[in-house]
């Protein structure tokens, strides 16, 4: 709350808190009417914002005549030295150096009355020259940039050269200042906003108060502004004829007995006596009358009038004089424009639709009612700013086109449509020298207006048949390539469908037969003929290819029809489709062949091993997998059946001198753990591979002492599953610990029987001996 922001330049957003605001406009203090000290109407400018206006005065100083000075804020004096002087500089520079000069001259030397010869700006780092010199014997206005000469429309650096009539304007929009000078006539104008209290020397101070105009350069305030005028000499150039500054100011005498010229009558008649009440006439009626008592040319004292009309139209009053002089002050157009004493100082153009801002009106050349001007520097007045065509259609200026092979272009100095020749560009001269040929001129596609000349073929142009043949010769049409008429020739050769071949040239035939023309020797001087003879057809195909015709030819050609693989040290293989191969010594690598339209592709496919521990796995049931590429471990169930081992019997330390025979049972047996629903049990079978036959058999055993020691041991006869009784699971401790003590009896007894028993996969073995 109590935050406050713009909403735009004119308009201020406070926040009072709860989603509430205050939109307030910005405040507007009354607009204070002024009154400006030059007798010019105030101007309503807008403040920083562009949201509040006031009042402001306009620093306008003009000069004319011999000359005749009206400062900044409306002093009249008069000013007569032919040097080069300050017009307006800045007491604090704060615009890039801008400054104004007058360069004055002697207009009538022998009174020593001078009159401005030019004017002189400078603005950052570029000098402006507005003068006037004598081309082509006639006095005309000059405007130089950087000591070139530039023409009306010119622009570079902010500054703008126009002409309007016989006036040469320059402007430099960024400061708002506008300079203009005809000859006889210049003014400055500077905005007081941003030249207010800020300028000095012969136009004096914009202060809005005549009191201080009279300003030296050492800042001092004096009453004479003539007086005043010398100081701001421009380096102090000895040559000139107001170095040192005189003590006092003299103004050369009038003429005799002279009366008050007629022209400068007008400035107090009638005729500008809408403007009295503006601008007080005094200054330009004495302005006048002083050139008119001591210049013999009575043009001059028309400045003083045209200043006048100037200055009224500037605030707003039209004053048409001109045609009260008796054309001593004519003011010539063109004949395309018409004379208007008040017109707009920037009037709509061609090139601008609008009018851009001025001080005032102006009197000068326009256009009639209804047309616009052309451009601003031209005399052309048109209704409209576009060209038309004959038919009506408008085109743009500067804009082109082409039409019936014409060029045509709106020209932008006349909106006059101007149309040329469409221009071909050149090309080379064909010639068409060979029998049957004709020039003809064929368009260019990419230049449709412009053509080419090719060579065409005219067969009824050529010559006929005109060799004398000798015997045996025939005469012989040849089409060279890229004749238009054939050649006839005496020759030896084959003619077939009109085309001759030459001895021993092949000739074009069926799909199934090759034919040349045969050549003549000394051994057979018969005449060439046409021999054929049928082509033999290679039927061999190379591995994976079979020959094929094809239908309208006379030999076929060999398609694939499987696949090739080779291996190794050149192991070749065809494939067939559908069919796998495995290659000499490798059953983990597979080849097979697919085929994909009409392609053979071989597919490889390679085969991955699991895991193998040779270690994990009895060695008689490792095995090689299905397809013969893997190890892998395959525990197969055994029977239950005797089994026989031959073995060394040692007992006691006595031992059998060779090797008895010693048989066994092993082998898996039904046995099974499952639920019966009858019962609500569990189901146990259990069944042993035992012996069911045995026999005694004795062995004579040697001892370590030389002693021998009879041996009997039991000899197993035949084996079978025998069942056996299932020892539940809540058993099995108790039952563990009986079979620990029926051992540990066992082990007591002189004669040891060793059982050992394996239900399911079982394996008994019996070993008797004797004490």
């Amino acid at each position: 709350p109590g935050e406050r922001f713009k909403l735009s330049n004119c308009t201020e957003v406070i926040c009072n808190g709860d989603n509430d605001i205050d939109v307030v406009p910005t405040y507007c203090p009354p607009v204070k009417e002024i009154t400006c000290a030059n007798k010019y109407p105030p101007m309503l400018v807008p403040d920083e914002n562009g949201c509040c206006y006031r009042y402001e005065c306009q620093c306008v100083c003009s000069g004319w005549g011999d000359p005749h000075y009206i400062t900044f804020d409306g002093t009249y004096y008069t000013f007569l030295e032919n040097c080069t002087y300050v017009l307006v500089k800045q007491i604090v520079p704060r615009y890039d150096n801008f400054r104004v000069y007058i360069d004055n001259y002697y207009c009538d030397s022998k009174d020593g009355l001078s009159c401005p010869k030019s004017i002189l700006i400078f603005y950052k780092s570029a000098e402006v020259v507005l003068t006037r010199e004598l081309m082509n014997g006639v006095m005309t206005n000059v405007m130089y940039f950087n000591k070139k000469i530039v023409q009306p429309g010119f622009k570079k650096d902010g500054i703008s050269f126009s002409t309007l009539g016989i006036n040469m304007i320059v402007e430099i929009e960024e400061i708002g200042a506008v300079i203009t000078f005809s000859g006889l006539i210049f003014s400055v104008k500077l905005p007081y906003s941003k030249f207010g209290n800020n300028t000095e020397g012969q136009c004096g101070t914009c202060t809005n108060n005549k009191a201080d105009e009279c300003r030296l350069p050492s800042g001092k305030i004096i009453s004479s502004c003539p007086q005043m005028a010398h100081h701001w000499i421009v380096d102090n150039n000895k040559d000139c004829h107001g170095v040192p500054i005189p003590p006092a100011v003299t103004t050369p005498p009038p003429k005799p007995q002279c009366e008050t010229p007629r022209l400068c009558k007008l400035i107090l008649s009638e005729v500008f006596a809408e403007c009295h009440s503006v601008i007080p006439p005094e200054p330009f009626f004495k302005g006048c009358v002083f050139d008119g008592c001591r210049i013999d040319d009575e043009f001059m004292q028309c400045s003083s009038l045209e200043m006048y009309a100037t200055e009224c139209a500037a605030r707003g009053v039209c004053i048409d004089w001109r045609g009260m002089t008796n054309n001593t002050c004519s003011f010539s157009c063109p004949s395309s424009l018409v004379y208007k004493p008040c017109g707009p100082i920037n009037p709509v153009n061609c090139d601008q639709s609008y009018e851009r801002p001025g001080y005032g009106v102006t009197e000068g050349c326009f256009c009639p009612e209804g047309l616009t001007l052309l451009h601003a520097e031209s005399s052309i007045c048109v209704s409209e700013c576009v060209c038309r065509e004959p038919n009506g259609m408008s085109r743009w200026p500067g804009e082109k086109w082409t039409k019936d092979c014409q060029e045509c272009v709106c020209d932008k100095n006349t909106l006059k449509v101007k149309c040329t020749k469409h221009e071909c560009s050149l090309t080379q001269q064909v010639f068409c020298e060979e029998p049957g040929y004709i020039p003809v001129q064929i368009p260019i596609p990419e230049d449709p207006c412009c053509t080419r000349t090719e060579c065409y073929c005219n067969t009824s142009l050529c010559p006929g048949p005109t060799p004398q043949c000798l015997e045996g010769q025939e005469i012989i049409t040849v089409m060279p390539p890229g004749n238009c008429c054939p050649v006839f020739e005496c020759r030896e050769g084959c003619v077939v469908n009109e085309t001759y071949y030459a001895p021993g040239a092949a000739i074009p035939s069926g799909p199934c037969e090759e034919c040349t023309c045969s050549e003549s020797s000394p051994s057979k001087p018969q005449r060439p003929t046409v021999r054929c003879q049928p082509v033999i057809c290679d039927t061999s195909c190379p591995l994976g290819y079979k020959y094929t015709v094809e239908p309208g030819q006379c030999c076929g050609v060999c398609k694939a029809a499987a696949c090739v693989v080779t291996v190794g040290d050149n192991v070749t293989h065809v494939l067939h489709e559908g069919e796998y191969w495995n290659p000499p010594g490798d059953n983990c690598t597979v080849y097979t062949c697919e085929k994909h339209a009409d392609q053979f592709i071989k597919v490889i496919k390679k085969a991955s091993c699991p895991a193998f521990n040779r270690d994990e796995c009895d060695p008689e049931d490792i095995r090689l997998s299905d397809d013969g590429c893997c190890l892998v471990c395959q525990r197969i169930p055994k029977l239950c059946m005797k089994y026989n081992v031959t073995t060394v019997i040692n007992y006691n330390g006595c031992v059998s001198p060779a090797p008895v025979e010693i048989t066994y049972c092993e082998g898996s047996c039904d046995a099974y753990s499952r639920y019966s629903q009858t019962t609500n049990t569990m189901v146990h079978k259990c069944s042993c591979c035992q012996e069911i036959k045995t026999s005694k058999r004795r062995v004579t055993l040697m001892c370590s002492d030389g002693t021998s020691l009879d041996h009997s041991y039991t000899y197993v006869e035949s084996c079978s599953c025998v069942g056996a009784e299932c020892i539940p699971q809540d058993n099995t401790q108790q039952q563990t610990q009986q079979t620990k003590t029926s051992q540990e009896q066992a082990n007591k007894t002189s004669t040891s029987l060793s059982l050992h028993m394996f239900c399911g996969d079982l394996k008994v073995l019996y070993l008797t001996g004797i004490n």
